[in-house]
C-alpha cells in the first residue's frame, strides 16, 4: 500500500491498524505492507503503479484521480462539503456509488474506503494573506490537478507544481514562496519549520481514497473481501475520529514554534470563494451541473 503520508499522520497509523488487524482476521493470508512517506513515489506514480498492478493498492487524494476521472474532481470544489462527515456522507451516497462504478469500469481500480487528512489551508514564508491582493505573484506550490493550477492561477499566483515529497526543500530553497495544505500534512511533513504564516481559508476538503487494484480484489475470497472492508470501515471511522483531536494538537505545537495564525474577513473569505467558483464553473461547469452540487449541498 503506498502513500505520500508521513508515518506520524492519522491516516497512516489507522492504515497500519487495519493491516495488522486483516493479516489477524485472514489467518495471515492477507499481510499489508504500508510504504509511507512518499517512498513508492509521488500520487501520479502509484496510482499508475495500482491501475498496472505492479502496486496493490494506494492511499490518495480523491482529487487527483480526476486525472484517470474527471467526475472526483468533485471532491475538490471549492467550500463544497460542510466538514468530513459530509464528505463521508456523500462518499456513502447514490451519486458517489456510480461514480466509484465507472471508474471501476474505466480504470480496472477500486475504490474501498474514504480516510481525510482536513481541510486545506495556505501557509506562506514571507507575507500573510489577508485578502486576494496578497495572492498575486506568489509562487504558490499546487498538486498536479489541472483544478487546483487554474484556481491559483486565477488568483494570480505563480501555480507550480510540485510533488508532496518535495514542499520542504521547495520552501526551504526559494522554489515556492508558499503552499495549501491541511494541518496536519504541515505538520507531520516538517513543513511548518519552512514557514512563518497560515491563512485559515479551509477551501477544499482533504477525503483520501483508498484504492486497490481489481484484480487483487477478485483474487480475493468473499470471507476475505468482507475482513477487508470491515476493517476499512473501522480504520476511517477511526481517522475522522482523530482528526478532530490531531489537529487540535498540531495547532498549538506550531503556534508555539511561532507560526502565526490568522482567518480571512467575512468581504475578503467571499471574494475567494466567488473567485475559486467561477474556475470551476468555467473548468466543470458540464461535468459538475449546478443541480448536481446542490444535492450534494443537501446531504445532512
Amino acid at each position: 500500500m503506498a502513500a505520500t503520508l508521513a508515518d506520524t499522520t492519522s491516516i497512516i497509523r489507522c492504515a497500519k491498524d487495519m493491516s495488522a488487524n486483516i493479516k489477524a482476521d485472514t489467518k495471515n493470508a492477507i499481510d499489508i505492507k504500508v510504504f509511507p512517506s512518499s517512498t513508492l513515489g509521488s500520487q501520479n506514480d502509484f496510482l499508475e503503479g495500482v491501475q498496472m498492478g505492479t502496486v496493490d493498492m494506494c492511499i490518495i487524494a480523491a482529487g487527483a484521480v480526476e486525472n484517470f476521472y474527471p467526475k472526483y474532481s468533485v471532491y475538490s470544489v471549492p467550500f463544497l462539503f460542510r466538514d468530513t462527515e459530509h464528505a463521508y456522507k456523500f462518499f456513502k451516497s447514490d451519486i458517489s456509488s456510480k461514480m466509484n462504478e465507472e471508474f471501476l469500469a474505466k480504470t480496472g481500480m477500486r475504490v474501498i474506503g474514504l480516510f481525510n487528512e482536513g481541510y486545506r489551508q495556505v501557509w506562506t514564508k514571507k507575507v500573510p494573506i489577508a485578502g486576494l491582493n496578497d495572492f498575486k505573484g506568489l509562487k504558490m506550490r499546487v498538486p498536479d490537478v489541472k483544478l487546483y493550477v487554474k484556481m491559483f492561477s486565477a488568483l494570480g499566483c505563480n501555480a507550480t507544481i510540485l510533488p508532496y515529497g518535495d514542499v520542504y526543500t521547495g520552501l526551504q530553497t526559494g522554489l515556492i514562496d508558499g503552499v495549501e495544505l491541511p494541518i496536519p500534512s504541515v505538520f507531520t511533513g516538517g513543513i511548518y519549520e519552512q514557514v512563518k504564516f497560515c491563512t485559515m481559508t479551509s477551501h477544499i476538503g482533504g477525503p483520501m481514497f483508498l484504492i486497490i487494484n481489481n484484480k487483487v480484489w477478485l483474487s480475493l475470497t468473499k470471507e476475505q473481501q468482507d475482513s477487508v472492508l470491515k476493517n476499512v470501515e473501522k480504520a476511517t471511522s477511526t481517522d475522522r475520529a482523530n482528526l478532530v483531536t490531531d489537529t487540535a494538537s498540531y495547532v498549538a505545537k506550531m503556534k508555539d514554534s511561532g507560526i502565526k495564525f490568522a482567518d480571512l474577513s467575512g468581504a475578503a473569505m467571499s471574494n475567494l470563494a466567488t473567485a475559486m467558483e467561477t474556475v470551476v464553473q468555467d473548468l466543470y461547469g458540464n461535468l459538475l451541473p449546478k443541480s448536481m452540487l446542490d444535492s450534494i449541498r443537501a446531504i445532512k
